[in-house]
């Protein structure tokens, strides 16, 4: 069936869509397929399209590859062909042309009551009122709402469509008939029910699963466009290079970096055996005499940036990010060029425009560093459905060639580092003894437990607010990465990146690191009135500290493309006890 074209930006594929979710088209709704089937449809390999970077692939995705969606323009096609593969879904429909019920039936042919439609007019408006409602469950598996099994319980007298009563203001009202045996079920009793899993993982394919295959998690209905449907789980990583251009250009071949990364590791490379294996992968003439003439010493530390080694003995990707960012606000970091020309720079710090700024109660001064340039690379691992804090994670991993790869999108843009002069945090008052508790307690030692955590997070959002209001960008648009490091139960780094980014072009502005001079403005805007909320006292007297603590949308929430962490671990009254 030939579909209306739908414009799916990649960083809108990554962030928010992807493989399992459910699109709404000009004909109806359709679901994604997963995204090996893109490349098999374009007939092109994912590294053509790869992005690169080392450290994230090594220390988050177990080696895993990285690629981006690409767009028409790239492929050379037409802007209004479709190139990503879609099926139908939900199959069932609705057809409104009939009173006073109206019919609920397979697409197919159309519409079983429309005598006088012709078929080929049954089949063009097929797909166009799609049914709203779907069945999904914990384990991450999608599918039809089981018609049949809620209207027969189960049996069935071979009914191909329902006739659809009432509806409107609730569920309740809504009555679901056979219209051969006249067996009729209340679907706002159904809605409230579970239901058997079928098992379907619906982008690996366009029907059911085999009975075979049923899961044994209790399913739900829920509405398609519903937003705990499908909760993307994203990895990303700011790139850090210290490198020439030029030799990141030749030492980042795929090529020569598979034949010779593992040799380089085990510390049994040197300049000769480079070189040589350099002429064998065919690399040209030019960056192979680059290699002989450049000092081995640079050549060696490009390899540990490329990858991933490092020099920091950090063994997360968090860790190391925090470490690079605190020795950038010290020392500063020259603009790093893009390997690829008319692309922005990847990294830089000035550091003669880093400030210090004293808080409103002068317990701790806050260094402020305001990082004019920055890469992020964003990759989505997998998404999960209903209820995050119980539900399975599904892999949006593929393999190509016995290589996993995922999908991920690359974007620039500008952002503030904010750690303490000092490397100390020290957090008092009754609010930070129940964090600590509730940290203690945890069984899996959620960082984002950590009281230090929950300080940081905290001050986080209450600047979000301040930085939007003279930046030029919505809070919306400003996204957080808190830092915690925490070795033998003791803090020894902790910090926050406020960023924005966007895909392409020249990155952002500079409206986010023009406050950096007016940073005490900013900080005492954000803190004002923090011992108060417009919803107290329903605010302030939470029950207990849990995963949420003392928040709601009037002091602290904040948008869901600006928390990484899906606003839990916020308190405002443990940073009211303990301001800066």
């Amino acid at each position: 069936m030939s579909r209306p074209y739908q414009e799916v930006r990649p960083s809108q594929f990554v962030i928010t869509l992807g493989p399992g979710s459910i699109l709404e088209t000009g004909s109806g709704p359709v679901v994604l397929k997963s995204v090996d089937t893109l490349f098999n449809e374009i007939g092109r390999n994912p590294q053509d399209f790869e992005i690169v970077d080392k450290r994230l692939s090594r220390l988050e995705l177990d080696g895993a590859r990285i690629a981006r969606v690409p767009t028409n323009a790239e492929l050379g096609l037409p802007s209004d062909r479709t190139i990503y593969p879609t099926h139908a879904f939900p199959f069932w429909s609705l057809c409104t042309q009939h009173r006073p019920h109206q019919v609920l039936y397979e697409t197919g042919n159309g519409c079983p009551e429309c005598q006088s439609v012709s078929a080929p007019q049954r089949r063009e408006k097929a797909g166009r009122e799609a049914i709203r409602f779907v069945q999904a469950c914990e384990n991450g598996h999608l599918d039809e709402v089981h018609w049949h099994g809620l209207v027969h319980e189960g049996g069935g007298c071979g009914t191909k469509h329902y006739l659809w009563h009432g509806g409107g203001r609730a569920l309740r009202l809504v009555r679901i008939e056979c219209p051969r045996c006249h067996a009729i079920a209340n679907f706002g009793q159904a809605y409230a029910k579970s239901w058997r899993c079928s098992g379907r993982i619906v982008e690996h394919g366009g029907r059911p699963a085999p009975t075979t295959a049923r899961c044994v998690q209790k399913a739900r209905i829920v509405q398609r466009g519903a937003a705990n449907l499908r909760l993307n789980l994203l990895q990303s990583a700011l790139t850090f290079m210290d490198m020439p251009t030029r030799l990141h250009d030749i030492l980042n071949d795929p090529s020569l970096l598979g034949a010779v990364g593992a040799l380089h590791r085990r510390g049994l490379l040197d300049q000769v055996a480079l070189v040589e294996e350099a002429e064998q992968v065919g690399l040209a003439r030019g960056a192979i005499e680059y290699l002989r003439q450049t000092n081995w010493a640079e050549i060696s530390k490009a390899f540990d940036e490329l990858l991933g080694a490092g020099n920091t003995g950090s063994s997360s990707l968090r860790d190391d990010e925090l470490d690079r960012l605190r020795q950038a606000a010290t020392s500063g970091v020259p603009t790093v060029p893009h390997p690829h020309p008319g692309s922005p720079p990847l990294f830089e710090v000035r550091q003669g425009d880093v400030r210090l700024v004293q808080g409103p109660v002068r317990r701790n001064r806050l260094r402020v560093a305001p990082v004019s340039r920055l890469r992020m690379v964003m990759v989505q691992t997998g998404y999960q459905r209903l209820d995050p804090q119980k539900a399975q994670k599904m892999s949006t991993a593929f393999d190509w060639n016995g290589t996993t790869w995922y999908p991920g999108i690359e974007l620039f843009g500008e952002g503030i580092f904010i750690d303490l002069a000092s490397d100390s945090l020290t957090l008092a008052g009754g609010r930070a003894d129940q964090w600590n508790d509730r940290f203690r307690s945890d069984p899996d030692g959620d960082p984002s437990l950590h009281p230090a955590h929950v300080w940081w997070h905290t001050l986080s959002h209450r600047l979000l607010r301040s930085l939007s209001v003279d930046s030029g960008y919505s809070s919306a648009a400003i996204r957080e990465r808190v830092y915690l490091s925490v070795q033998d139960g003791r803090v020894t780094g902790s910090g926050l990146l406020l960023y924005t980014v966007q895909p392409g072009g020249d990155g952002t502005l500079g409206g986010l690191i023009a406050l950096v001079n007016r940073f005490e403005h900013v900080l005492s805007h954000a803190l004002r009135d923090v011992e108060s909320c417009s919803n107290d006292p329903l605010c302030q007297e939470a029950p207990s500290v849990g995963a949420e603590g003392v928040a709601c949308y009037s002091c602290l929430l904040a948008s869901e493309t600006s928390c990484e962490h899906r606003n839990q671990g916020l308190d405002r009254l443990l940073l009211a006890e303990n301001l800066p």
